[in-house]
């Protein structure tokens, strides 16, 4: 079986073997932020569509998909899905956005490639500390 491991989805996947939360190295170029901010999004709105329940927490899904709060927080306000309400930041499950992003996924099909986390032969390295 073949495995094809594609920026900047490798590095993430790493990371989240590692236990560990990741984010590029700042500051992104143009064309590095289009790219992070495109994964992101998917990576957002895939969770987001899968989730079942109403709460939702910027620390619970940084955990999870391994990505740093900042670029989750920074994606939410682009994609208009954060605001500010009595003195909290909420999460705004836009169902047009979640409908929109499930058309777009449908139409691109198979030619969206999935990384096959089975096909990962890596471990970590160990730190000085735990040595």
């Amino acid at each position: 079986m073949l495995c094809t491991i594609l920026d900047p989805v490798n590095g993430y996947l790493l990371t989240k073997v590692e236990g560990k939360v990741g984010s590029p190295e700042k500051p992104l170029s143009d064309l590095g932020l289009i790219s992070y901010r495109s994964y992101w999004k998917d990576v957002l709105l895939s969770y987001l569509c899968t989730r079942p329940g109403t709460t939702l927490s910027v620390k619970d899904i940084s955990q999870e998909m391994a990505i740093h709060s900042y670029d989750i927080v920074s994606t939410l306000q682009a994609l208009g899905m954060m605001k500010y309400w009595k003195g909290k930041h909420i999460i705004l499950k836009k169902q047009d956005v979640l409908d929109e992003y499930i058309e777009r996924v449908n139409r691109r099909g198979s030619l969206l490639k999935q990384v096959d986390v089975a096909c990962l032969k890596w471990t970590p390295p160990q730190s000085q500390a735990s040595v």
